[in-house]
């Protein structure tokens, strides 16, 4: 299976599980591949609420994501490369915590 697919089953089952949450939730068109024809609205691969996500699916290539987080039984990940911003990542059961907590 390409990347490319794996992708497109990452956004679906995404979308279904916020839309099954009761959260406004849905995939952009071919994945925001045509977002400077059609503008930022088309950009990210997904729309949660007036959040934009980018999935990323590999076979094997988050190892070391997967290993921190059970490295202590954690909750949320930070994550920087040098020179670059933290970028936080977490378990999808705190996100929707988080969202419904919002909402």
């Amino acid at each position: 299976m390409s990347n490319k697919d794996r992708g497109r089953i990452l956004e679906k089952e995404t979308e279904k599980f916020w839309q099954e949450h009761g959260f406004d939730c849905q995939r952009v068109f071919a994945s925001g591949q045509y977002k400077d024809q059609l503008g930022e609205e088309f950009s990210g691969d997904v729309r949660l609420e007036k959040y934009k996500i980018e999935a990323k699916r590999r076979k094997g290539g988050f190892k070391l994501l997967y290993d921190a987080f059970e490295q202590d039984d954690a909750d949320i990940l930070v994550i920087r490369q040098d020179r670059a911003r933290r970028l936080y990542v977490l378990e999808e059961s705190v996100l929707l915590e988080l969202m419904k907590e919002k909402k």
